[in-house]
């Protein structure tokens, strides 16, 4: 579950410290008040190189300058983002962090010692008259294929306002496993912060050509005498059955993973056909959900990267935000 509800829970922020996160930093604000939560600001300082080679050894001719230049950074740092934590609201319970390692690395072991409950970070989305394209993808990357927290990537020309606005939430189920862990998360955001509905997507990777190849194989069938006679069966009647079919599925697992909350809720199952990745986007752009929320196998396997799967284009559409969240592959004993 993806639930945050009190002090006791802690949203880690991200930021490089640039004048582009003025909108990821009140997103993540509104979030933290919405939900009574801890806020912990992170900026990494990247290692300072300084070994060089001679011959087979390595040495560090700089020592002396690098403990220089690593405290001058660090403290940099966190003036910084004390400036920022003293214009925040004051009823929030905020923190700083910096570290001095990579940003994904810097915001993974961070999450790790708080026991977080998300992480947030931003990206760039630069776009012209013909199509958007994304920047500073390296780290949201990292995170979403190797971290055990739920990670929310927001673009940085985005702002969600989690305070006084409800929210449609749309949720990817491929019916597997890694898709009951992100209908959990669905649920405890909606358990969260105010929602419209839960719009439930599922995608069933046939084509209508393969569709139709069906429906006449089994007219076929019912000429030759070997399925019951139906004269009005047709694509639209195979069509309505699979889909209730699936949708009846779709309420069950709903009910697995949790019955309670699963009955008042405000949820709208929407079965698709065809390729996810494009049913997905399609299906954005129709319902217009500002939170999307993932399993990791859209983006990567355990032993291997897929970007292929990746849904770009849903996730860098304006005023969206996305959530990628870890199954049993990734949480090992923790996983509940």
């Amino acid at each position: 579950m993806l639930e945050l509800f009190s002090s006791a829970t802690t949203i880690v922020l991200g930021l490089d410290l640039s004048d582009e996160e003025d909108k990821l930093l009140g997103t993540a604000v509104s979030l933290a008040k919405k939900t009574g939560s801890r806020l912990l600001l992170v900026h990494a300082v990247q290692p300072f190189q300084t070994y060089a080679s001679a011959g087979d050894d390595r040495v560090l001719p700089y020592e002396a300058f690098e403990q220089e230049t690593y405290h001058a950074g660090v403290e940099e740092a966190e003036q910084r983002l004390n400036a920022i934590r003293d214009r925040l609201p004051p009823e929030l319970v905020i923190d700083i962090r910096v570290c001095r390692d990579f940003p994904e690395n810097a915001l993974d072991s961070v999450a790790d010692e708080v026991e977080a409950s998300l992480i947030v970070c931003g990206i760039r989305v630069h776009q012209n008259k013909e199509s958007s394209w994304y920047g500073g993808m390296s780290t949201a990357l990292s995170l979403m294929g190797s971290s055990k927290f739920p990670v929310m990537i927001l673009p940085l020309n985005t702002a969600i306002d989690f305070t006084t606005r409800e929210h449609n939430i749309l949720v990817a189920d491929n019916l597997q496993e890694e898709g009951l862990y992100a209908l959990k998360a669905a649920l405890g955001l909606c358990r969260s912060i105010a929602y419209k509905q839960l719009i439930h997507l599922h995608v069933k990777k046939t084509s209508y050509r393969e569709i139709n190849e069906t429906v006449d194989k089994i007219r076929l069938a019912m000429i030759e005498g070997k399925l019951p006679s139906n004269p009005d069966f047709e694509t639209e009647v195979y069509l309505k059955q699979i889909k209730n079919d699936l949708k009846a599925q779709m309420g069950d697992r709903l009910e697995m993973a949790d019955k309670d909350f699963a009955q008042g809720l405000h949820w709208s199952p929407r079965v698709r056909f065809g390729q996810p990745i494009e049913e997905l986007q399609h299906l954005v752009r129709e319902s217009k959900p500002d939170i999307l929320v993932f399993g990791k196998h859209h983006f990567f396997r355990p032993k291997g990267l897929v970007l292929g799967k990746v849904p770009y284009q849903a996730m860098i559409e304006e005023n969206v935000a996305s959530i990628v969240v870890p199954d049993s592959s990734y949480l090992g004993d923790n996983a509940s």
